[in-house]
């Protein structure tokens, strides 16, 4: 089930919401919202919330016997088999494929011939959407509780709902117990600003999903699907295309989670905060899929060493992250190939630094943005033969060509969002007179009109 969908709007959501305000008990209304978030990943297919149901099994139980046990060779152990649980169900359902069917390739390299079962199995899997989010949820949540820095919970309904609360269930943002847990063990009393508040947060996000990047997509989707005959204007404006089309739709999607969440009474951490005015790749990742981006930091580049081990250490766990989160993208190696490409940007501006350039932000926002969008061509094709001819028409082999067709009006737009309004989630939309309201109406209007075809968003697939 989709947000920009009409059976989401006008019947999921309004019946979540009087279910949820009309029960008195705390504990009634946290058991009303599990069952309806599982409905809503059940619409996907019927199977999913088995998945979901084992990964809160296994993390919930791993975090009660890491806190109850003293012995800290129990407690790693218990921490490493929750760990293995959890990302066992993720890799079998999002690498297996990619690792049997590079392991076919390289047998049919050395010997002549392949598997002939593997590309059946490989077509058999089929992805769970969400599934790389609330892994990562689950696998934070152990982590903190052997760490000690949160409580263990005792509560299995309270914990269920941390990991199924369907407004980050799909999508994110990647949220850690420490900052969901404590909401939940006070009844939130209906406030008016606030329920209002979310609702409006929502009705952005998605005139951001609608209007933006479903309408850049439909400039964009065919000339990407024909790199070939692109020029240097057409590719460049495709993939600055495509850079905007990615963000409105993500933070379009965070948008609506955080709006959706404040009409429960709940706050979620916000995720984007207007990354391509990034004057480098560090303030980039500061500012783009920010909770993926501290988690990676937290859990793993940390863990690895950072950088308390020296340059060259600390170069290796960069690359050894990004990579791995390129991977946490998608298993396939074009995602391998974006994330070493972003360490390598991180790498290279960890050493430049050292010599101490001052470069005026306004250029160095505008290199960063280059170099961004360079990046997002490796992301966004799968083939190598794509990407090579859009890098080649990007450098002009294939002279200057025509700009596409009806794109620019949205580039000026998302551009001046971009570069001169702040991130939604920062508005004051309680304080909103009724001009303002009125004119969120007017937007909301056409945003419902332009839902005609529901698109799914681009992170469902990861």
């Amino acid at each position: 089930m989709l947000f920009n969908s009409y059976l989401f709007i006008f019947a999921f959501l309004p019946l979540a919401l009087a279910g949820f305000f009309a029960l008195r008990h705390q504990g009634q209304r946290l058991l009303f919202i599990v069952l309806a978030s599982y409905i809503f990943y059940a619409w996907a297919a019927w199977w999913f919330p088995a998945l979901m149901l084992a990964t809160t099994a296994i993390s919930f139980v791993a975090g009660r016997v890491i806190a109850q046990t003293s012995g800290d060779r129990t407690r790693k152990v218990t921490l490493a088999v929750g760990i293995a649980g959890v990302l066992g169900l993720l890799g079998y359902f999002k690498y297996a494929g990619f690792t049997a069917y590079y392991a076919s390739k390289f047998l049919v390299t050395l010997t002549g011939s392949g598997i002939p079962s593997v590309q059946a199995f490989v077509q058999s899997i089929v992805l769970p959407v969400g599934i790389s989010f609330f892994t990562f949820e689950a696998i934070s949540y152990m982590v903190d509780v052997y760490r000690g820095t949160i409580p263990v919970e005792r509560n299995p309904l309270r914990y269920a709902f941390f990991i199924s609360f369907f407004p980050h269930l799909i999508a994110g943002p990647i949220v850690r117990y420490g900052k969901l847990g404590p909401q939940l063990r006070e009844r939130y009393r209906f406030d008016v600003e606030l329920f209002r508040s979310g609702l409006f947060l929502f009705t952005l996000g998605l005139a951001k999903k609608v209007l933006l990047a479903d309408g850049i997509a439909q400039h964009i989707d065919k000339p990407l699907a024909h790199t070939s005959g692109l020029g240097a204007v057409g590719a460049w404006s495709v993939m600055v295309g495509y850079a905007f089309q990615i963000y409105f739709d993500f933070s379009g999607y965070s948008d609506m989670a955080l709006g959706l969440a404040r009409m429960f009474g709940i706050e979620l951490p916000w995720n984007f905060n207007r990354p391509y005015r990034a004057a480098s790749p560090q303030e980039f990742w500061r500012r783009w899929h920010v909770t993926l981006s501290s988690w990676l930091r937290d859990y793993l580049y940390i863990p690895l060493g950072g950088n308390r081990k020296g340059e060259v250490r600390r170069d290796l766990n960069i690359m050894v992250t990004m990579g791995l989160g390129g991977l946490w993208h998608g298993a396939s190696l074009n995602f391998l190939i974006w994330g070493l490409y972003q360490g390598g940007l991180l790498v290279g501006n960890h050493h430049a630094q050292k010599l101490g350039l001052r470069i005026w932000r306004p250029i160095s926002v505008a290199i960063t943005f280059v170099l961004v969008t360079c990046g997002w061509v490796f992301f966004r094709f799968r083939f190598s033969g794509d990407s090579k001819n859009v890098f080649e028409a990007m450098a002009g082999r294939s002279g200057l060509g025509s700009p596409i067709h009806g794109l620019l009006p949205f580039l000026v737009v998302s551009a001046v969002l971009m570069w001169c309004v702040p991130e939604e989630w920062s508005w004051d939309l309680r304080g909103w007179g009724a001009v303002r309201v009125a004119t969120l109406g007017a937007v909301a209007a056409v945003t419902l009109v332009a839902m005609n075809e529901t698109s799914t968003f681009l992170y469902f697939r990861f």
